[in-house]
Order: C-alpha cells, then sequence, then structure tokens
C-alpha cells in the first residue's frame, strides 16, 4: 500500500466494539534453493500460521507470488491451505490475466473443497468494467456456491474498477472486494458505494483499525505472517471496544509494517526464516533485503518472544 502513515481519514477508531474485524494473513509461498517450490515446506509453514487466533489465511496471492507460479504448483499450494487452514478459513485465489484461465483455476479448486475464492481483476491489458464484470460473472459460475471475492488492486493490473460499480459486481453474485493499493480516500469511496451485505476487505495493513470503524469486515495482512501479535491485539481491541487498546495496538502495527517495508516479499521471507519457518528465497524479481533490515527484524521478533 502506499501509505505509512499511522493517521487515516479513515473514520477514528471510537470505544463501540467493532462487528466484524476479520484478520486474514495473506501467506508467502516458501520455495528451494534452486526456485523450486518447496511442498513440505510450504505445508509446514501453513500448518504453524493456521495455529495462530487468526480468521484466515489468503493463498496464492500477491504475497504468495502467485504470477510466478506454474498452475501444477499453484494447485498443490492451495491444496496446501486446505489442509492447513480449512475451507472456512481458507481464501484461495484463482485470479488470472483472463477469463478462461480463471475459470480453469477455479474449477479445481473447487474440487479440492474451496468454499471461499479470491480472484484479481484481468491484468496486464487494462479491462473496461463490461469485460470486468463478465469476468466475475463467469468466476462465480464456475465455483459452484463457493464464495467469490474481488480483489482490486489497479496498480499491478492497471484495470480500474470504478467505485459506484460495486453493485454490478454483486449483481452477479461476487461475496465481497480485497482491495490493494488504493489511498484511504478511495477505499473510503468503495465502503460509501458498497451494496448492503457486500463485504469489504483491505490489503492495507496500517489502516486495519481504521477500516474496521469506517464499516469494513476486515484485514488481509502480509505483516500479520511475520508479526501476528500486534494484529492479535488490534484485533482484540476492536472487538472490545477499548479505544486506549486501539491506540497503543495501531503503533505497534505501524513499527512492524516499517519493519518489512510495508509487506517487501524479501523481507516478509526473511522474517519468517528467522522464526525458523520455511521460507526460502523470492521467486520473482526483486530487490534483496539489506543485512541492517535484517538485524532490524530480528531485533523487533526478539521483542515480541520476550
Amino acid at each position: 500500500m502506499p501509505s505509512s502513515e499511522t493517521q487515516s481519514v479513515l473514520t477514528d477508531p471510537t470505544a463501540t466494539a467493532a462487528s466484524r474485524s476479520d484478520l486474514i494473513t495473506a501467506v508467502p509461498t516458501p520455495f528451494l534453493a534452486d526456485g523450486s517450490l518447496n511442498v513440505p515446506g510450504t505445508k509446514r509453514l501453513f500448518t504453524a500460521l493456521a495455529a495462530r487466533d487468526i480468521d484466515g489465511a489468503f493463498v496464492a496471492g500477491t504475497t504468495g507470488e502467485f504470477t510466478t507460479l506454474e498452475d501444477d504448483e499453484r494447485l498443490a499450494v492451495l491444496e496446501a491451505g486446505l489442509e492447513a487452514f480449512g475451507a472456512e478459513r481458507a481464501y484461495l485465489h484463482v485470479g488470472a490475466a483472463h477469463t478462461r484461465h480463471a475459470v480453469k483455476l477455479t474449477r479445481a479448486a473447487v474440487a479440492l473443497g474451496a468454499r471461499k475464492l479470491a480472484a484479481i481483476t484481468p491484468y496486464y491489458f487494462p479491462a473496461p468494467l463490461d469485460a470486468v464484470v463478465d469476468y466475475f460473472r463467469q468466476v462465480v459460475d464456475a465455483a459452484g456456491g463457493a464464495a467469490v471475492y474481488a480483489y482490486l488492486f489497479t496498480a499491478r493490473t492497471w484495470t480500474v474498477f470504478p467505485h459506484d460499480a460495486l453493485g454490478r459486481l454483486a449483481e452477479v453474485g461476487v461475496t465481497g472486494v480485497k482491495i490493494s493499493g488504493e489511498s484511504d480516500e478511495s477505499v473510503s469511496a468503495y465502503l460509501a458505494n458498497a451494496p448492503a451485505g457486500f463485504e469489504v476487505l483491505s490489503g492495507n495493513d496500517i489502516a486495519y483499525g481504521e477500516l474496521v470503524a469506517a464499516g469494513g469486515q476486515g484485514i488481509i495482512s502480509g505483516v500479520s505472517s511475520v508479526f501476528p501479535q500486534p494484529f492479535l491485539n488490534l484485533r482484540g481491541a476492536l472487538r472490545a471496544g477499548d479505544a486506549d487498546g486501539v491506540s497503543a495496538a495501531k503503533e505497534d502495527v505501524a513499527r512492524a509494517v516499517g519493519l518489512v517495508r510495508a509487506g517487501s516479499l524479501t523481507h516478509l521471507k526473511a522474517g519468517l526464516e528467522l522464526q525458523g519457518l520455511p521460507a526460502g528465497p523470492v521467486r520473482a524479481g526483486v530487490e534483496p533485503i539489506s543485512d541492517d533490515d535484517r538485524a532490524a527484524i530480528a531485533r523487533e521478533l526478539e521483542r515480541w518472544n520476550k
């Protein structure tokens, strides 16, 4: 997400207990040193993350490097997610650059037992609204009754989804949206245009408290894969209506987000490895982590593990 500020233009949390404040962890995908998929490591990592008191896991999304996975690898990761988190906690990402591929992955995920699916919009070629709506109509049809969440990430896909068009997604059976890469003002506009019962989830770790207070249903957080406790503390304070607890937890969340550079894949994987969890290299071509950043993450992990 573009913002790393602790203040947000979304509504500030109050002492009123939140009705929904889901913490869904976006899980990385472990690879071996040669870049091949580490299937045993994936199962071990997912099992460890599933033991935490999180509400769900977002599997094979951006944090899971889905764009680098071949179909057989992706399905192996999705199956591992189902095994570890169960069908009610596993949000399996089946999105693709075009409809035919997304429908193929959707059918395969449902055959594995998926009940919650997410699909990024078509990408690389910016898709017009009618094409996006038809893409999700076909994914919903292929989902066979499983919930489908639209993954909106204009910064990575080039596909713009208008704020006032969420109703069109609801009309074709989409359950909700995950919004990434948008400003707080943009997220507020999506919230204002969400139909009744339509879920709005955000990928902006740092705005968790504000999003929930503004009517969103929860966060999909890559940072929580490394630093779960700040997010668990914030969720607890939100659900208890504890304004002081929310304020304190938000500071810890902001610190965690800063240490992993708002979800840098190399920083997240370094944080997992420092805890003895499988992670391996990043398959995508990204900037490596510095020794100073790795040491800073190690110090923060030691602080939380005391």
